[in-house]
């Protein structure tokens, strides 16, 4: 799994021809999402975790975030081919091509060493790296805007990844207090704390996860720590918002989960879950009123992922088996259809030449299929029976009721509402009504294949998971929940 994107990174260096670079960078994809596949399907999940050289680990909570990385990255890359590598016929070079596929397969690598990492300093390394690779993505196309954005991200990213590092280091002082002779080498190592946990030092874990929460949530697009995000989001080519969103977020949020479980083990108490609650309701408030009034379709997409980042941190902080498998259920179903709408911005862009909002108009009418997807995406993302958004919205406010966390639950619902009228409005101006410009562009069908296979999953998602996922999702859950490993 690791190895495969990190090898097909170079060979898409390799000076050919577009379609061979186009073969390799798609090739290099899907053996990736194969492999990942059936290792994680194949795997017997008895002993839960899985160490290599103990800096790397496989648990079904890795499990869940390595299938999203691998098939969000399929879908990215399929949809590359008919977005990306088409328009190289009128401005992106061969050469800026090659650049994109190498950091493509550098992104995804970088995001799986994340997900399987069990030393949380290889943790921190993989992070930054991701912050590092996907750069060079927003700038694909090296435009001012691009630019600007690009080293926006970058710096925030990178001040907020800085401050993780003290939470690492404040857990390691905490461990070494403790560590016996020979241990030297596992203070790092998430699995040893966790079950050394009742040794550490309550109050300094409690300042660590400040730290992390702070750090970590600076890349997952927790308020107020997310300002980087709208820029990044509306210059980056469409197949790279969808990574960035779908699944970017969640690695940085599986950093988050990996030290909340730690903390809750080492104090006993729910000061991680309240901080988890606080800033996620926080979170979502903030993103709210921007998508009220937001004038550009991509910026709200992106706007609308802090909304749903916030209320899976709130659903974590929730706790118990339905507020953990909530959300966790809710940044799968996120990943998806975000990443839906985000392909469907690209076909947008195709269309009218802008994202503003307001010079959109009559999707339907310019193309029939892209005004479906858009508009059943747009009301999926705002929480709309029957797709799947709405179940793990659901279960997150259930478990929320259920805790007893009345006010958090009041004021999420309160603001869900009014973001669900907000993408309504906005969907329906864009959708509907007569079109402007010029006529429809030439359909591509590979691009079209990728929004078909996106909106199945999200309607499906919303009455059926298959049963392996299921029983992948409830080990993933048992695991969050601070089971002894």
């Amino acid at each position: 799994m690791l190895w495969m994107p990190l090898i097909f990174a170079f060979l898409c260096l390799t000076p050919c021809p577009k379609r061979m670079t186009r073969l390799t960078f798609t090739t290099g994809a899907i053996l990736s999402a194969i492999g990942a596949w059936l290792f994680v399907f194949q795997t017997p999940w008895a002993p839960c975790v899985f160490a290599f050289g103990g800096n790397l680990m496989m648990d079904s909570l890795s499990a869940v975030f390595v299938l999203l990385i691998v098939t969000v990255g399929v879908l990215s890359a399929l949809y590359a081919n008919g977005y990306l590598f088409r328009e190289s016929d009128s401005g992106i070079s061969p050469l800026r091509l090659r650049r994109y596929a190498f950091f493509f397969h550098l992104f995804l690598f970088t995001m799986l060493l994340t997900v399987l990492s069990n030393n949380l300093g290889v943790m921190w390394i993989a992070i930054e790296g991701t912050t590092l690779a996907s750069a060079f993505l927003v700038n694909v196309d090296d435009k001012k805007s691009s630019i600007e954005a690009a080293w926006k991200y970058l710096i925030l990213c990178s001040v907020g990844i800085a401050l993780a590092l003290f939470g690492i280091i404040l857990v390691y002082y905490s461990a070494i207090a403790q560590a016996a002779a020979g241990e030297g080498g596992l203070l790092l190592n998430w699995t040893f704390l966790l079950s050394h946990a009742k040794q550490l030092d309550s109050q300094v874990l409690r300042l660590a996860f400040i730290f992390i929460l702070v750090g970590y949530g600076t890349k997952a697009g927790l308020a107020p720590f997310h300002s980087w995000l709208p820029d990044a989001h509306s210059q980056a080519p469409a197949p790279v918002s969808a990574l960035l969103s779908g699944v970017l977020l969640s690695c940085a949020t599986l950093g988050i989960l990996r030290f909340h479980i730690l903390t809750t083990a080492a104090t006993g108490s729910a000061f991680s879950g309240t901080l988890l609650i606080l800033f996620g309701v926080f979170s979502v408030a903030v993103a709210t009123p921007f998508i009220l009034e937001q004038k550009d379709y991509k910026r709200l997409l992106a706007y609308s992922s802090v909304e749903h980042m916030g209320l899976a941190a709130a659903g974590l902080g929730f706790g118990g088996a339905l507020g953990i498998y909530g959300a966790l259920l809710h940044i799968v179903n996120h990943a998806f259809t975000k990443s839906l709408l985000f392909f469907s911005s690209g076909h947008l862009l195709h269309l009218f030449q802008t994202k503003e909002i307001g010079k959109v108009k009559g999707i339907f009418r310019k193309n029939p299929f892209l005004g479906i997807v858009f508009f059943l995406g747009a009301l999926a993302i705002a929480g709309m029976p029957p797709f799947s958004i709405f179940v793990s919205e659901f279960l997150v406010l259930s478990a929320g009721f259920l805790a007893g966390k009345f006010v958090p639950c009041a004021l999420l619902l309160i603001l869900l509402a009014l973001v669900f009228v907000g993408f309504l409005r906005h969907a329906n101006q864009m959708t509907f009504g007569v079109p402007e410009g010029p006529p429809a562009a030439e359909k591509n069908f590979l691009m079209d294949g990728v929004l078909g296979i996106g909106l199945i999953v999200i309607f499906v998602m919303g009455f059926y998971i298959p049963s392996p996922f299921q029983r992948l999702l409830l080990e993933a859950g048992r695991v969050a929940g601070g089971a002894v490993l």
